[in-house]
């Protein structure tokens, strides 16, 4: 025991001493006996996934879980203990020593369980990630036997399902870049779609880049001349540089990219048909980690023949959602609400405009951000970013297989008209 504990044994025994005192029936003042305490609001029956417990000695427990935005440390004592005090901790770091847990509380009076809460965007973690989870805790009996009761775990951050993925370490995917366009910005729920994509929180490093990397080399079908061209996006960069942020040109080639700069929050990468070596998806994953969003704009088969690219690389980087191709609702059209999907990417939003979509089918994990006018089809979704590392060696590139080319169709325009 440190001097610390020491003093704890001895301030307890003290207050043991004048309890019996006052009592007649030898039960201190503090000994009251609450029923079970939920402090910080977490329910573990509303769990996603599992529920891990670990035991704190013969004293007790620690529960650990999480919903959506939140991990939940419960710290109970077994009867007939109580807590005194307690303290916990949750970090991708080893904790210390239970002085230094960032969460303490004292007990006055007494309680059965005490629940703490992290905020998961505070952790700077996502499903899928490991935390260190640790709890200590000071306990009585009404006999006034001390003792101190301690657990520690590791913790992986469960998914919940239907839930969407924290902002930030995450990738998005338009399979339309008709969103962006002049035409499709004149929509101001398309411009608040732009801000949202630039503007969230994370606590990475990259959380405070002030810098947007748009990548229009890779041979890209839209390029820095076509209907991706400065000009095609100028209010979308008008908007961007209102939040505050530079765009720099990425104009990477196969290979390439070996670094991003420091100060770079989100990167477009627009309409690619060179395959990502695997030294280059690490790069991204590096940035994930990060706290950086990666926004991938595909196409329709017909136009953007670089199908089974977009699916290679959305698998390498963890989402399981694959582009079939298919497009939707061609010429322009603006979706309604009942459209959009609750994310931090449509907060706010009341409808959408595209044109000509390629469809989307998500895997388990992948969150739809909006649907098609029949409100059946996902168009746009979003991924938390597996951050481990690809091996180097890769196989020769991907060749890509065009799908049969939408008849009735301009295969030039993305609006396929």
């Amino acid at each position: 025991m440190g001097i610390s504990v020491y003093w704890r044994l001895g301030v307890l025994a003290l207050l043991a001493a004048l309890g019996a005192c006052s009592s007649p029936q030898g039960v201190g003042p503090n000994m009251v006996v609450p029923g079970p305490r939920d402090d910080a609001g977490g329910d573990p029956a509303q769990a996603c996934g599992s529920v891990a417990k670990a035991p704190m000695g013969q004293v007790g427990e620690m529960t650990v879980w999480n919903n959506g935005t939140t991990l939940f440390v419960r710290l109970a004592a077994t009867a007939p203990w109580q807590l005194t005090e307690s303290h916990a901790y949750a970090g991708i770091a080893a904790p210390g020593g239970w002085w230094s847990f960032p969460a303490q509380a004292v007990h006055d009076p007494y309680v059965n369980t005490f629940t703490y809460a992290f905020p998961l965007a505070n952790l700077g973690v996502n499903p899928g990630d490991t935390l260190k989870v640790a709890g200590h805790a000071f306990l009585l009996t009404p006999s006034y036997r001390f003792a101190e009761g301690k657990a520690q775990m590791e913790f992986t951050v469960q998914r919940c399902e239907n839930a969407p993925p924290p902002p930030g370490k995450d990738i998005v995917v338009f399979n339309d870049i008709n969103p962006f366009d002049n035409e499709s910005m004149a929509n101001p729920n398309n411009q608040l779609m732009v801000r949202n994509l630039v503007n969230y929180t994370h606590p990475g490093p990259r959380g405070t880049g002030t810098k947007v990397l748009f990548d229009r080399g890779r041979n890209s079908v839209c390029g820095g001349t076509g209907e991706c061209s400065d000009g095609e996006l100028s209010t979308m960069r008008s908007v961007i540089q209102g939040e505050g942020f530079t765009i720099q040109e990425l104009n990477s080639t196969q290979g390439s990219i070996t670094s991003l700069p420091g100060d770079v929050k989100v990167i477009f990468l627009w309409n690619p048909t060179e395959t990502f070596a695997n030294g280059e998806i690490n790069v991204l994953k590096q940035f994930a980690s990060e706290g950086g969003r990666v926004v991938f704009i595909g196409e329709w088969q017909g136009y953007y023949d670089a199908i089974t690219l977009e699916n290679d690389f959305l698998g390498k980087m963890g989402a399981v959602m694959t582009n079939t191709g298919q497009a939707v609702d061609c010429g322009y059209n603006t979706l309604p609400q009942a459209s959009l999907r609750p994310h931090q990417i449509t907060q706010g939003m009341t409808n959408v405009t595209i044109a000509c979509s390629s469809v989307l089918v998500p895997g388990p994990n992948d969150y739809p951000l909006y649907y098609d006018s029949t409100n059946t089809k996902v168009l746009s979704a979003v991924a938390t970013i597996d951050i481990t590392p690809l091996p180097l060696t890769q196989a020769r590139p991907l060749q890509m297989t065009p799908q049969a080319i939408h008849p009735g169709l301009n295969p030039r325009s993305s609006t396929g008209y």
